[in-house]
């Protein structure tokens, strides 16, 4: 009997999306047309309580890291302060699949979700 060779024992499998629009196109229109203020707060509890999370803590991470290892000095203002977000609920398959398809949420048509309306 033929064993496997290493090479197919480290192939990694990679599955299509669906995505069927251009991905950085559509970031950049959501963070442009994304509101200023505490709105990203909101978003915030409104997934986890969506996710069905009994616990949502913020971390103000006020670190700023080095730049010297980045590909690029632009990236350097990215590098702190951050604010950090967690939720006690557990990421399913099914959430995979939905932030893998940006701007196709599936809350709207699920009474249940908070976040539904937006």
């Amino acid at each position: 009997m033929e064993s496997s060779s290493p090479a197919a024992d480290s192939m990694i499998l990679l599955e299509d999306f669906g995505q069927k629009v251009d991905l950085t196109r559509r970031i950049r229109e959501v963070l442009l047309n994304y509101p200023e203020g505490t709105t990203v707060l909101k978003e915030l509890v409104q997934n986890a309580d969506d996710a069905g999370a009994t616990k949502v803590c913020l971390c103000l991470d006020r670190r700023v890291h080095g730049s010297d290892s980045l590909l690029s000095q632009s990236l350097a203002q990215w590098q702190g302060p951050s604010l950090l977000a967690y939720n006690d609920a557990v990421f399913t398959e099914d959430d995979f699949v939905s932030i893998s398809r940006i701007g196709g949420s599936t809350k709207h048509s699920q009474a249940w979700k908070t976040g539904r309306f937006g």
